[in-house]
């Protein structure tokens, strides 16, 4: 019996590392895990893909065009929309043999934690760390460029009313910072 649960086991944690996946959108299959990669292929919506390896916000995945990189963000689960929601037996012992596992690649993540009210007012300014960020500011012709290769589109966001923000100098009623930087208001 104890060897028959150690085959079963090890069957499981052969076929977790087969994990499939569609794209939800028509993407592009790059040659590195980076946004200005060479680009192998043009990924159509709904393209099966085998994730072969998981490495920051990129997947690098095996398909019939090749074999390259795409983002996380472009993939679902192949059987997103079916009607199992309880996950396939290699996903389970995936989830298993993976339990406590953490990524420390420091690349990027793949999720944002929202801020709450409370988040924001006790929030408070520092001066160095703002210095420290202004060093990786690209020029407004750097960020053009990339957002061009890249097939990326302006979207005009407005600021937050001071109302939102606790009342504080974060602008006018015109959501206008009135020349301050945002995140460093009353410094």
């Amino acid at each position: 019996m104890k060897a028959y649960a150690c085959a079963l086991l090890l069957l499981g944690a052969s076929l977790a590392h087969a994990e499939s996946a569609l794209t939800k959108s028509a993407t592009d299959l790059m040659a590195q895990a980076q946004s200005d990669a060479a680009k192998v292929a043009s990924l159509p919506e709904n393209t099966k893909v085998d994730i072969l390896r998981k490495v920051g916000a990129w997947s690098e995945v095996k398909t019939s065009a090749g074999k390259g990189w795409v983002r996380m963000f472009s993939l679902k689960p192949e059987s997103a929309g079916t009607a199992s929601s309880s996950g396939s037996f290699a996903s389970g012992m995936s989830s298993l043999l993976n339990a406590g596992r953490t990524s420390n690649s420091g690349t990027e993540t793949t999720g944002v934690k929202g801020l709450t009210k409370e988040d924001l007012a006790r929030a408070q300014p520092n001066p160095n760390e703002f210095l420290k960020m202004q060093r990786y500011a690209v020029s407004k012709e750097a960020g053009r460029a990339f957002a061009q290769r890249t097939k990326l589109s302006a979207n005009h966001v407005d600021y937050l009313p001071d109302s939102f923000v606790g009342g504080g100098s974060g602008g006018d009623s015109n959501n206008n910072n009135n020349g301050t930087t945002p995140g460093m208001m009353g410094m």
